[in-house]
């Protein structure tokens, strides 16, 4: 009895260890470099110059109005303004109005920013996914460097980097 368990048992191994391999064939796998992706696709680079130009745009305005309030300030202690007087408590709300659209302009950027990004991965993604299985591969893993991704070595021949690059513009 124990000699029939142990046979069966070794054919049973042998079965999945064959069935395994036999699976393992037939599943495709491919790599592709999720941020290479959206940095240099075509799209990206028009919302990267758009983001930028309103970046410019924003610090000018953010220049003349530290520059502006600066003269004020300036005028103010060449007068030798009292510290409790109206134009020093203008000067101080004008500061503090300043200091907001300094920082909202910031939390703006930021937001648009972080859009744009999502926008941009969701889109890519979907272009991996219906290429994925335009060409029956299984699995696609990311292979970014500027993290370590899941991927700790992939043969070239497995990258679809490229083919998903053209497929984006």
């Amino acid at each position: 009895l124990l000699a029939s368990i142990q046979t069966n048992s070794i054919f049973v191994f042998a079965l999945i260890a064959f069935t395994a391999t036999t699976a393992q064939a037939e599943f495709k796998i491919a790599t592709v470099d999720i941020n290479r992706i959206i940095n240099e696709s075509g799209q990206s680079q028009g919302i990267k110059k758009s983001l930028d130009q309103k970046t410019l745009s924003t610090k000018k305005t953010v220049e003349e109005k530290r520059s502006a309030l600066k003269k004020l300030e300036d005028k103010l202690r060449s007068k030798n303004v009292e510290a409790d007087s109206a134009e020093a408590q203008n000067f101080r709300e004008q500061a503090k109005e300043f200091s907001r659209f300094v920082k909202d302009a910031d939390e703006e950027l930021k937001r648009e920013f972080m859009k744009a990004n999502r926008q941009m991965t969701e889109k890519t993604l979907k272009v991996v996914k219906d290429y994925a299985l335009r060409n029956k591969i299984d699995l696609v893993l990311d292979k970014s460097t500027t993290i370590r991704g899941p991927v700790l070595f992939g043969d070239s021949g497995a990258d679809i980097t490229d083919e998903i690059l053209k497929a984006v513009k």
